[in-house]
């Protein structure tokens, strides 16, 4: 039995799937952190400006001005959320998930499987998610959406408004809010959501069980060691990658994980066919 048959049998017989997902799967689906061309492209005055050449060196900056960065930020959402299209990718993903119990984990931060119509109360953005905004404060005043304040900048680009104004504030005490990613220490995960997925874990501990991972990097470590520690402690879960090596992985789960020389395309493709 091959790599791929394999993986195949156990989605088939899992009772649940848990699909981590992180920069490589972004990148499939457009966002691309590490890119230095895109970004000398697409936002060159920033650039120059700040010395930065990433989307990932960029969110990092604190920029001169609230109104600026909230203008950064504003084309940053506008581009790779407001305008996504879901991919072949999701629609392969959808299709391997139609039955089953899932939860997905991911650090994409780009909203992109809320958009992609997957339950939001299966889905934990571990690195947050940029359509959503708290306060600058360092207290945490819970989170709202940001998609009218970045219409709002997206809007008035060229016409010469104050951008300052425009600015959104925190309703509690007034300071600025940011986006809800992890920028600085002021970031607060979504305990919700975290909470959720505790309770999936142990719900199905005793269950068949496939972690499939994907597009997962040493940037998103709590995408990788914990969820393999869970595949080695439960007698009935098995873990797929495109990423890792056999001999990245612990001796006594390799005969439990199917390792895949693919990409995130590639695999979902095979895996639905």
């Amino acid at each position: 039995m091959t790599e791929v048959e394999q993986a195949k049998k156990w989605l088939s017989d899992a009772d649940a799937v848990i699909v981590t997902a992180g920069n490589g799967f972004a990148q499939e689906e457009g966002l691309d952190i590490l890119s230095e061309e895109n970004f000398d492209n697409n936002f060159g005055e920033i650039a120059e400006k700040y010395d930065v050449h990433t989307i990932g060196d960029a969110l990092d900056k604190k920029f001169d001005s609230w109104g600026e960065q909230w203008a950064f930020w504003s084309e940053l959402i506008n581009q790779y959320t407001l305008n996504y299209v879901p991919s072949e990718n999701m629609g392969n993903l959808k299709k391997l998930l139609d039955d089953k119990q899932y939860f997905i984990a991911t650090s994409t931060f780009a909203h992109y499987f809320e958009n992609s119509g997957f339950n939001p109360n299966r889905i934990f953005n571990v690195f947050g998610d940029w359509t959503t905004m708290q306060c600058s404060s360092g207290v945490n005043h819970g989170q709202k959406s940001d998609i009218e304040v970045v219409k709002s900048f997206i809007k008035a680009k060229g016409a010469g408004p104050d951008l300052e104004s425009l600015v959104p504030k925190c309703e509690i005490c007034n300071s600025e809010m940011e986006i809800h990613m992890p920028l600085n220490a002021h970031f607060f995960p979504d305990t919700d959501a975290n909470a959720r997925l505790r309770w999936f874990l142990t719900a199905n501990e005793d269950k068949k069980v496939v972690v499939l991972e994907l597009g997962v990097d040493e940037t998103s470590p709590q995408l990788l060691d914990p969820m393999i520690s869970l595949v080695d402690q439960f007698l009935n879960w098995h873990y797929i990658t495109v990423d890792l090596k056999k001999e990245d992985l612990p001796d006594n789960i390799q005969k439990k994980s199917a390792v895949l020389n693919s990409d995130v395309h590639s695999l979902l493709k095979q895996l639905t066919e």
